[in-house]
């Protein structure tokens, strides 16, 4: 049976809280050149990796991931989506998948930073993988909006304060560092918070298997708590190397 986590997202657009608008909007703002190659690590269930396919007609696309129910369901989809343009889906960890460095135009990498380590060494890992000289990154990441308390943490599965940034300013601080420009930030508001956890937690409450159950469990007194749906903050980055 696949995971909580994996069936409660079928009932949202993606496996962040970015809102459908600010997505499709940062895509259509990606100046790629004829012929791009596009690379997605973390790439989940492929649903950012085949947008850009579709609003870039002549790209072509790469995605890495090591869940194979997620690989699957990005298969199917692609052929309904993109046929005859259906990307590249490699099962593996993205340090396993011999990536070739500096050979794409487009590195996409949304609330996958783990795929590389995490933060912030997943930036420096994505910069190489962009073209120089003007390779682009389209980076989702979290950060704190506020310093996260003990029992926020603990919510979380025992997360540690050091795995993000304080504020959305530090997080373009490290794409910087990592040689980054950014060009576009959109920041996913309170309303879209709530409509993704709301919604994977009522999706879960839909199996009657106690993983399930427990998924929602822990979303709904997490979000319960003192700022527990105002701790945490994620961004979109269009980012040129």
């Amino acid at each position: 049976m696949a995971s909580a986590s994996f069936r409660a997202h079928a009932a949202v657009p993606f496996m962040n809280p970015l809102s459908e608008a600010d997505v499709d909007g940062a895509i259509a703002a990606l100046a790629l050149p004829p012929g791009a190659r596009v690379l997605d690590t973390g790439c989940g269930a492929g649903q950012l990796l085949l947008r850009v396919l579709e609003a870039h007609p002549e790209a072509t696309g790469v995605g890495v991931d090591p869940d194979a129910d997620s690989l699957a369901r990005a298969r199917a989809d692609a052929e309904a989506r993109v046929p005859g343009r259906a990307p590249e889906l490699i099962e593996a960890p993205a340090q396993d998948a011999g990536l070739p460095p500096g050979s794409f135009d487009l590195v996409v990498n949304v609330a996958a930073s783990h795929a590389h380590g995490g933060f912030p060494d997943a930036l420096d890992e994505l910069a190489a993988l962009a073209r120089p000289g003007g390779g682009l990154v389209l980076l989702g990441e979290g950060y704190w909006m506020r310093e996260p308390s003990d029992a926020f943490l603990a919510a979380l599965g025992g997360a540690t304060a050091d795995e993000l940034p304080l504020g959305l300013d530090a997080l373009i601080a490290a794409a910087r560092a990592a040689g980054l420009e950014p060009l576009a930030v959109a920041e996913a508001t309170e309303a879209d918070w709530a409509a993704y956890e709301e919604g994977l937690a009522a999706e879960a409450e839909r199996y009657e298997d106690e993983d399930a159950r427990a998924y929602a469990r822990r979303i709904r007194e997490r979000r319960a708590l003192p700022g527990g749906a105002s701790t945490f903050g994620f961004a979109l980055l269009t980012l040129r190397r």
